[in-house]
């Protein structure tokens, strides 16, 4: 295979005597994506009779008060309704943290985000020193196995730890679509129903569903059935709901199953149009549903529960003493009439590690709520269960004794309301060192939380101007979002997310500079998120600086390995100066952190084409082309490679499905029309490929000699 493109030459397979596989280094072709792979574990026996079979099902972003079994008036929600009904439902459920990352490391681990570190999603990841249900599960020998629907879960961050099987591979549940950051639901269910005849009893099973994340896009029938004032939002849950129903029918009809919301919405409440910012009841009230063999049906526990409380119940539930010192309580003590006496804790650092503002925690005893930012709030949930009334001002004992209960649960955590807070994520030992030896590692990792900061409740407004430029960036509106988010720039200088978010739309302007500048300004504002180094390392490559996109490359591979088009770039970087070995490297890495990214496919195809290897470069090749099956370059790949393995068959369909996905390349017709006849004597599948080359080719030389073939083919014509 020989680099090259270029003219024809006398005959028609001289026109693709110079093709080569080809793979694009640009973040054109390498689309933003985080992907990982399935557990890759041998399949188990089936599942034989005895030991219990528990079941989490986790909700991501469904907020209590939309469903019908907490009296929303426009549910569509018949399977959780019927699973509470036959079951418990624990009606005053608080999440821990309204962030899906962190919510999940507390779901799994009963405790609180101060004593289990994961602050964030992305830029944190859960040490392997925190125990994990799972763990314990199957330390107590139990079977395991997980299938997340989300990016920002992959195993890259830590929750596979316990779990034999770990499916978070979002390409292959997600329709090809090399851009999935989410599974959908029907995709979720289907792998965790394949899953279920390898298990052995007893096992864990958790399962997370997705599809109440913004953006709302319920499928066509639900979208068409939603009514209500936050329509697409329930038609998502509804669709979730019905999905959860197919997966309810497929499991052993004696499962217990717990259900749990990891965060709510808040819908607009406070300002905020989703969530992460503010702890209202939106975010921060979550479904709970438990029920199974034993468990009594038709109740509702009205006594304040937790979401940290899940680990200690699944230990219960699953016949195991749960570890000393978490955060959480089993909740079966409550099905026997234990006193309502739990308190609560939730966080929010997203406005603190995003936009350097205050970051709110909030503390609840059953009846008052307080939350405490850069001045103190307080809410009678008994008298305003919708905290539409801050009366901190008229009850300053009560909101005094609650801040005290605060600050000395945080003691107890080892952390203190303000002061010192860092955003490093549980890096090796090695990852440090990788990262020291590029002078990346140093002070300005973490930041101070002090009283001057700004408060999250009184920025609503700029992170509404943020969600909005957001939104229209994704809609393809850049040149309506920029001045917004430059607006947002001037008036709050750490605004990580609307610098990035300016550097994406200033690229697709072609002003590259000004990209880059905004690009390496967000990465001063958090250094330790790849996104802006990724992007920046884009933006280099469109100015010709390939050492520096290298360079660029490598430090954010050092922060997540599975970053999309971060390792295939660097690779791709890497092979092009003769760093063959290096390449594979970091594509290894990248492999073994869980990304199944297609550009790896394609890059690990590449080395092995280079190295005379054309049987794995193909493999790899047709492995690009099956997750990434709207994007032609793998499909060209595989066709040159099967044509040097002797499979003309195999090449032709190859070929004919790259030019179905993009018909306009001559040279690409003029190679399948040597393949129909030099090598399948197909005459007519030749006259026809080109005929196609010449409508397709602008040249006119070219185009003549190719007419010229043509007639040599069909003298008579």
């Amino acid at each position: 295979m020989r680099a090259g493109g270029g003219e024809a030459g006398s005959d028609p397979s001289d026109i693709i005597a110079r093709m080569s596989l080809r793979a694009s280094s640009s973040a054109a072709v390498l689309l933003a994506l985080f992907v990982a792979s399935t557990g890759g574990a041998a399949v188990a026996e089936p599942a034989a009779a005895g030991g219990p079979a528990v079941v989490l099902i986790t909700l991501d972003t469904t907020r209590a008060d939309h469903l019908g079994a907490w009296g929303w008036p426009h549910a569509r929600t018949p399977n959780l309704d019927a699973l509470a009904a036959r079951g418990i439902r624990f009606a005053r459920c608080d999440s821990a943290v309204p962030i899906t990352l962190p919510s999940h490391a507390t779901i799994l681990s009963g405790l609180y985000p101060p004593r289990h570190g994961v602050r964030d999603n992305a830029t944190f990841v859960l040490a392997e020193s925190v125990e994990t249900v799972a763990e314990g599960l199957a330390a107590g020998g139990f079977d395991t196995a997980a299938v997340v629907s989300a990016a920002v879960l992959a195993r890259r961050y830590g929750l596979a730890q316990g779990f034999r099987l770990y499916d978070d591979d979002l390409a292959a549940g997600g329709a090809g679509d090399p851009d999935a950051v989410e599974r959908r639901a029907a995709a979720t269910t289907a792998a965790a129903t394949a899953l279920l005849p390898t298990l052995r009893r007893p096992y864990f099973l958790w399962v997370h569903y997705f599809d109440p994340h913004e953006d709302y896009a319920p499928p066509p029938p639900y979208a068409a059935q939603a009514r209500g004032p936050h329509a697409a939002y329930d038609g998502e849950i509804a669709y979730m709901d019905a999905e959860i129903g197919r997966l309810l029918a497929a499991l052993p009809a004696d499962a217990t199953v717990l259900v749990v919301g990891d965060h709510g919405e808040m819908l607009g409440d406070g300002g905020e149009p989703t969530h992460g910012l503010l702890l209202g009841h939106g975010a921060r009230r979550v479904p709970l549903l438990l029920a199974g063999p034993g468990i009594p049906g038709g109740r509702t526990v009205d006594c304040l529960t937790r979401t940290a409380d899940v680990a200690p119940t699944l230990y219960r539930l699953a016949g195991l003493a749960p570890p000393a010192g978490l955060d959480g309580a089993s909740l079966l003590p409550l099905l026997d009439g234990d006193d309502c006496g739990r308190t609560s804790y939730a966080e929010s650092f997203l406005p603190f590690f995003a936009y350097r503002w205050y970051p709110l925690r909030a503390f609840s005893e059953g009846r008052w709520l307080y939350v405490h930012g850069t001045r103190p709030g307080l809410y009678d949930l008994a008298a305003d269960p919708a905290e539409s009334r801050d009366v901190a001002a008229e009850q300053p004992a009560i909101a005094g004794r609650l801040a005290a209960l605060l600050k000395a649960l945080l003691a107890a955590m080892g952390e203190r309301l303000e002061g010192k807070v860092s955003a490093e994520r549980a890096l090796s030992d090695e990852e440090r060192a990788r990262l020291e030896s590029l002078g990346y590692v140093g002070g300005g990792a973490g930041g101070e939380v002090r009283h001057d900061l700004p408060d999250p409740r009184d920025m609503v407004g700029v992170a509404a101007d943020v969600h909005r430029a957001a939104k229209l960036v994704r809609q393809g509106r850049c040149a309506d979002a920029l001045p917004l988010l430059l607006g947002v720039t001037r008036r709050d200088r750490y605004n990580f997310p609307a610098y990035n978010q300016a550097g994406l739309c200033l690229l697709e302007a072609g002003r590259l500079r000004s990209a880059l500048n905004a690009f390496e300004r967000a990465a001063q504002v958090n250094p330790q998120s790849a996104v802006p180094l990724k992007n920046a390392g884009n933006a280099l490559l469109r100015l010709g600086e390939a050492r520096r996109a290298e360079e660029v490359f490598a430090r954010a591979f050092e922060l997540d390995p599975i970053s999309p088009g971060v390792a295939s770039n660097l690779a791709a970087l890497l092979r092009g100066r003769g760093a063959a070995a290096e390449a594979a490297a970091v594509l290894e890495r990248a492999f073994a952190a869980g990304s199944r990214h297609p550009g790896l496919y394609l890059e690990r195809g590449m080395l092995a084409a280079a190295r005379g290897d054309v049987a794995a470069a193909f493999d790899d090749f047709l492995a690009a082309a099956e997750r990434d099956p709207h994007n032609p370059v793998p499909l060209d790949n595989a066709a040159k490679a099967a044509e040097l393995l002797g499979r003309p068959q195999q090449a032709a369909e190859l070929y004919r499905r790259s030019l179905d996905l993009d018909p306009g390349r001559p040279a690409l017709w003029a190679a399948l029309a040597t393949l129909y006849l030099q090598q399948l004597g197909d005459r007519d599948g030749a006259r026809h490929a080109l005929e196609q080359a010449i409508a397709a080719e602008p040249d006119p030389g070219r185009r003549a000699r190719l007419e010229d073939f043509l007639r040599q083919l069909d003298p008579g014509s």
